[in-house]
């Protein structure tokens, strides 16, 4: 294996978008004669799923691959992705979403490199104690539609994307994003996930229309009811019915439990849902081009729709609303689930009746796209590998790395040094209340000893010192000089109102 490119992406788990940015660029730097490779931070091989063999790039770099070969980041929001996430979406069985940050940091750690993006290839990076320097880096479609708090965090990124050979971003919002850290060398880079209608013409069987439906699985969980409530408002307007997909099976993402769910909701509400079953990513690329109009949470559900000219409306995520404000407003976003029904008949009602696969607004970034492919071909090609380097070894990726009882071990660990400082947060705060106890006792022991002392120099009811009783002419004996009653335990003393 002597590959003239790395395609370097989020490949290793199964997601609809990163599994379709690396097939694009395998196929449209395959017409240039560019040799290329998939790698991610993990081993896996999803071909089952229509991905790829996968390689760990940093078992790569520790088996001798030659950092002078270009490595090319194929897009995705890599920029604002965390290691914890990473590894969490990666790990065998999902943890409860406020669990993410339980993968120890051993993982980290067995993967052998200190870089603190996953998806970003730092100019420099320890792999098992050797700094590597990166010759040939290539940014391309990256999205960076939201930065972080932390300063520090920031700083890491704006080093991560420095003195790269190419930085291109998806849309308007990245590139501000991008630009207010100060990395001024960007440009616009369509999502290569454009070109996919050329790559795979898909022909319109002509079967009866249907909305096609995709809600990732947070989405469903939190607005199921509002859904059924709009979808019953408008499933009788397709003659195909109503039918819903998958994304991507990752941890966070999508399952098909889910999907089953939402439809037993649904039947129950009398609003018929046909569930799509199908992992394969070329098969839902199929769905999409043969729908009706697709409604979806998905960035790439509305980026394949808009390859093959399907009318698409996408709902309230941030990401996506980002990509088609600057991308595709010509079609709805940011849709909330009571709003979808009108939504949908707008957006049926405006449609021509025959699709314009290549609008303008796609035939101008198709045309951009070919443009980029031309530049990154030019820069592969000067960086060639010779037959002078030495060969990587060609071994079969394993599915399973770092392995499962790693992961199971470091998820152990965490919880058991979680559990440890929970423990002693709990102990240090018995003490904390012992010693407050023993405070507030202290403090209400010298109150009464106050009080005492106060009552004996001062009884209560007494006129201050050095000031005679005062008597208003003609008052009868006993009574208050201005009024008030005499105190009930001693009619020789009256309390003197204080006047400002």
């Amino acid at each position: 294996m002597n590959p003239d490119a790395i395609l370097f992406g989020a490949f290793e788990r199964h997601n609809f978008g990163d599994l379709l940015m690396g097939f694009a660029f395998e196929k449209l730097l395959q017409q240039k004669g560019i040799r290329t490779i998939h790698a991610s931070i993990l081993e896996n091989d999803l071909t089952a799923w229509g991905g790829t063999r996968v390689h760990s790039i940093f078992r790569l770099l520790a088996s001798g691959l030659e950092t002078s070969i270009p490595i090319l980041h194929v897009g995705g929001e890599t920029a604002s992705c965390s290691f914890m996430e990473a590894l969490a979406c990666d790990s065998p069985a999902p943890l409860p979403f406020h669990l993410k940050d339980v993968v120890s940091s051993d993982v980290h750690q067995q993967l052998g490199t200190d870089r603190p993006f996953p998806y970003l290839t730092p100019t420099e990076e320890r792999i098992d104690k050797e700094l590597k320097r990166w010759e040939n880096r290539l940014f391309y479609g990256i999205g960076l539609t939201q930065l972080a708090d932390d300063s520090a965090q920031n700083e890491h990124l704006k080093a991560s994307l420095t003195a790269a050979r190419m930085i291109g971003f998806r849309d308007a919002h990245s590139l501000s994003n991008a630009k207010s850290l100060g990395v001024d060398q960007t440009t616009y880079a369509p999502d290569i996930v454009l070109s996919i209608s050329r790559l795979m013409p898909v022909a319109n069987p002509g079967n009866p229309p249907y909305l096609l439906l995709h809600f990732n699985g947070g989405y469903l969980q939190r607005h199921a009811a509002a859904l059924i409530q709009s979808l019953s408002q408008i499933a009788g307007g397709f003659a195909g019915g109503l039918k819903i997909g998958l994304a991507g099976t990752a941890n966070y993402h999508d399952s098909l439990e889910g999907l089953y769910r939402f439809k037993q909701l649904a039947d129950e509400s009398s609003v018929p849902v046909e569930v799509l079953p199908s992992v394969d990513i070329f098969t839902i690329c199929q769905q999409i081009a043969s729908a009706a109009a697709v409604v979806s949470t998905s960035l790439h559900y509305r980026i394949v729709a808009r390859s093959y000219g399907v009318p698409r409306l996408t709902m309230n995520v941030h990401k996506v609303n980002c990509w088609s404000e600057s991308n595709d407003g010509g079609y709805p976003f940011g849709v909330e689930p009571d709003g979808l029904a009108f939504a949908v008949n707008s957006l049926i009602a405006s449609v021509h009746p025959v699709r314009m696969v290549d609008d303008r607004a796609q035939m101008k970034d198709l045309s951009i796209i070919d443009s980029h492919i031309e530049t990154i071909t030019g820069i592969i090609k000067a960086a060639a590998p010779s037959s002078e380097r030495p060969r990587l070894k060609d071994a079969t990726p394993q599915p399973t790395a770092p392995a499962t009882d790693l992961w199971f071990a470091s998820m152990v660990h965490c919880l058991d040094d979680r559990e440890r400082s929970i423990r002693a947060q709990a102990e240090t705060i018995r003490a904390q209340d012992a010693v407050l106890s023993s405070k507030t006792r202290l403090l209400r022991r010298l109150l009464h000893l106050l009080l005492a002392a106060v009552r004996r120099s001062q009884p209560w009811g007494a006129a201050p010192s050095g000031q005679s009783r005062q008597h208003r002419p003609g008052a009868p004996g006993g009574s208050a000089a201005n009024g008030d009653s005499p105190h009930p335990g001693n009619t020789e003393r009256v309390v003197q109102r204080i006047r400002p």
